[in-house]
C-alpha cells in the first residue's frame, strides 16, 4: 500500500511549511528538497484496481440505488419467510392431548340440566372439561378450506379463554386460534377479541372479519348461546371457569 504524503514540506533555508505539491519555496523561492518525500509505493494490481473501481463508479451512477432495492427485496423476502415459518409453528401453549382429557366431566349433560333448571346456579369447568365437550361437538369445524379437520379445542389463561382449531395439511399440523375476554355489559355477557392466531403469527385483532373464519365453529357451538345469554357473572383462571347463571325468565 501506498505510504501517507507529509501534509508538509519544510523549506531548509527559512523554515517556512509548504504544501507536498511544491518543488520551490513559497516563501524564500528555495528549491526544496524532494527526496524528503515517501516514494509512491503503489503497486500496478493496486492502481489497475483502483481506476477500475473509479470506471465502475462513474458508468454505473445508479449502483447506490440498486443496493438500496436489493436491501429492500432482502428485508421483504426475510419478513415472509419469518412470517412462513411463524405460520407453520404450533402454539407456544400447545393444546391439551387425548390423553389429558380423560376423566373430564361431560358438560354437555350440565348445560343441558342448567338450561332446563329456572332456578339461578352455579357452573364450574375445567381446561380439560370444555376442551372435550368442543372436541365432541365441533368435529368438523375446520376454518382453513381445502385441508383436513383435525380437532377443536380450548386453552384457558387468568382472565381469557382462547379458541383454536387444530388442521392437518399432508401431515403438517395447522393451528387458528382466537382469543378472548369477557366483561359484562348491561347484564349480558360480552366477548372481547384480545388476539388472534394463525401458528404462532398473530395478526392484530383490531383488524375486522378475520375471526368470520371460525363461523364453522360457532355453528357447531350454537346450542351453548342461551347459557350464555343468562350469564349473570364469569371468572376464568388457568385452572377453571365458573359461571354464575340468572333464574331464566317465566315463561308466559
Amino acid at each position: 500500500m501506498a505510504q501517507p504524503i507529509p501534509k508538509t514540506l519544510t523549506c531548509p533555508q527559512c523554515g517556512f511549511e509548504n504544501e507536498p505539491e511544491r518543488v520551490y519555496c513559497h516563501n524564500c523561492g528555495t528549491k526544496l528538497d524532494r527526496s524528503l518525500l515517501p516514494k509512491d509505493t503503489t503497486t500496478p494490481e493496486e492502481t489497475i484496481a483502483a481506476t477500475r473501481k473509479r470506471v465502475r463508479k462513474m458508468t454505473h451512477p445508479g449502483n447506490t440505488m440498486m443496493e438500496i432495492k436489493t436491501g429492500f427485496s432482502t428485508l421483504v423476502w426475510a419478513a415472509l419467510v419469518a412470517a412462513i415459518y411463524l405460520l407453520l409453528s404450533p402454539p407456544s401453549r400447545p393444546p391439551l392431548s387425548r390423553e389429558k382429557e380423560v376423566g373430564a366431566n361431560l358438560i354437555s349433560v350440565l348445560i343441558d340440566d342448567a338450561l332446563e333448571a329456572p332456578t339461578a346456579s352455579v357452573l364450574q369447568f375445567t381446561e380439560a372439561d370444555i376442551s372435550q365437550h368442543m372436541r365432541n361437538r365441533a368435529k368438523k369445524a375446520g376454518v382453513i378450506p381445502f385441508i383436513d379437520f383435525k380437532r377443536s379445542y380450548a386453552l384457558l389463561a387468568d382472565g381469557k379463554i382462547t379458541v383454536g382449531v387444530e388442521q392437518d395439511a399432508y401431515g403438517l399440523p395447522i393451528y387458528a386460534s382466537v382469543e378472548y375476554r369477557f366483561e359484562m355489559d348491561g347484564g349480558m355477557l360480552k366477548p372481547i377479541k384480545v388476539g388472534q392466531y394463525f401458528g404462532r403469527l398473530g395478526i392484530d385483532p383490531r383488524i375486522p372479519k378475520v375471526d368470520a373464519i371460525f363461523q364453522p365453529l360457532w355453528n357447531a357451538l350454537k346450542r351453548e348461546k342461551p347459557l350464555l345469554d343468562r350469564v349473570q357473572a364469569i371468572s376464568i383462571t388457568k385452572n377453571g371457569v365458573a359461571i354464575a347463571l340468572k333464574a331464566a325468565p317465566p315463561q308466559r
